[in-house]
């Protein structure tokens, strides 16, 4: 039995490589899948509430004009 770790790690078997098409396409589909999810948590957490909110704005803008047949046309400054 050798000593030495360099004779103790070339004595050890070494399995096989895994198919290069294989080993692509897992790595690929385990990436793609990981970037999927933090789109789509982008898109819910940040780019569905705020396309809400302005398709709101828009949407009681409409029913103001509906109901009162004025549309104020001011610039309102919502940072006060």
């Amino acid at each position: 039995m050798a000593t030495d770790l360099f004779e103790q790690l070339g004595d050890l078997e070494v399995p096989p490589a895994p198919e290069a098409e294989q080993f692509d396409r897992q790595l690929h589909a385990r990436v793609n899948r990981s970037l999927v999810a933090g789109q789509l948590t982008d898109m819910a957490v940040g780019g569905l509430p705020w396309a809400a909110m302005h398709f709101t704005r828009a949407l009681v803008g409409l029913c103001a004009l509906t109901l009162t047949g004025r549309y104020d046309n001011k610039p309102t400054n919502r940072r006060r």
